[in-house]
């Protein structure tokens, strides 16, 4: 009787150690099962597939390209479309496509986003699959959910948490450079002296043209007075993303029932940007286009993501690493 009792509970004991053992994380039991779901799915729409090289996903499409090669550090302009693998479309920055689904808004971003090579800001693997093409190249890459948990950029093809799917991934390169700031000053430089005859900043990193000058005493602004400014925000492919009269807005279709299209009021300090920048809460290149005007004046200014929204960008519609250009207008005294 002792001897069976014994007995029973060796099983027991031997039955809790085996579970203890063989107990595994949800999230890798989680991931595993998709990693299956992915194998089984990769068999049967493109049999005899193997992993890309050292990686754990599937280069189904892929066209090399023949511009310059994308490297390590290199900023990557994209499009990109985003599927589970029933091919619906998750995410997408382009418009037709975005049509086509019924996802399309006139806030949102359609250009190149800018994906960051080896910064910290896409998955291992997709990243290996970038850094086999070319600007002018495309893939389409098949991305399991354990290949997928990231940070990301403001306007990535991903979202802020981790991945909990499998994910189709169309890329197509568009440009790439390894110095960002420099290849905004050279595109600024050509944008500003093609459309208005000027090649010289009027500070670090910024043009600025008069269209309408004052120069009588009368309209110069004291420091520290408040001065009324009508403004209109493009990015450089023309797109108004920003303004504070209301027909432009409508025209553009950024039209916001309730919003506010008054003048906005700003203290104006010419020579005390700390001063300025306290008072008030605009980006530092719309702020320095204003303290370089006079009453009644009117000018277009340029300048590059250091003097605007920076790496990020502003949800929506502004992208990551973005020059901004300002139709300014400063009300008379």
């Amino acid at each position: 009787m002792k001897l069976h009792k014994y007995f029973s509970l060796s099983i027991v004991l031997l039955v809790t150690f085996l579970t203890a053992a063989c107990a595994v994380d949800p999230e890798e039991d989680s991931n595993y099962g998709l990693d299956r779901v992915m194998k089984a799915w990769i068999r049967v729409n493109y049999p005899g597939l193997k992993p890309f090289e050292n990686t754990d996903s599937y280069v189904l499409e892929m066209v090399e390209g023949t511009g310059a090669p994308v490297v390590d550090s290199a900023y990557v302009w994209v499009h990109y479309a985003k599927r589970n693998l029933d091919q619906t479309v998750t995410s997408t920055n382009i418009q037709e496509l975005a049509e086509q689904i019924g996802t399309y808004s006139v806030t949102a971003n359609y250009g190149s986003n800018i994906w960051r090579v080896d910064q910290g800001y896409l998955p291992d693997d997709l990243e290996d699959v970038i850094k086999s093409l070319r600007a002018g190249g495309h893939a389409k890459v098949a991305l399991p959910a354990s290949a997928s948990g990231h940070d990301r950029s403001l306007y990535s093809a991903f979202s802020s948490l981790t991945e909990t799917s499998n994910q189709i991934i169309d890329v197509a390169i568009d440009t790439v450079v390894t110095d960002i700031y420099d290849y905004q000053e050279r595109i600024m430089k050509a944008w500003f002296r093609e459309r208005y005859g000027v090649s010289d900043t009027a500070a670090a990193h910024l043009y600025l043209k008069k269209l309408v000058e004052k120069t009588a005493e009368e309209d110069t602004i004291p420091e520290g007075n408040t001065v009324r400014v009508r403004y209109v925000g493009r990015l450089m492919d023309g797109r108004v993303f920003d303004t504070n009269i209301e027909d432009t807005a409508k025209f553009y279709r950024i039209y916001k029932s309730g919003g506010s299209y008054s003048a906005l009021s700003i203290e104006y300090y010419k020579t005390d940007t700390t001063k300025f920048s306290s008072a008030n809460s605009v980006v530092k290149g719309f702020g320095k286009g204003v303290t370089l005007m006079n009453y009644g004046e009117k000018a277009v200014v340029l300048f590059n993501s250091q003097l605007g929204y920076g790496e990020k960008g502003s949800s929506p519609s502004i992208p990551e690493y973005s020059p901004l250009s300002f139709w300014l207008y400063i009300e008379p005294k």
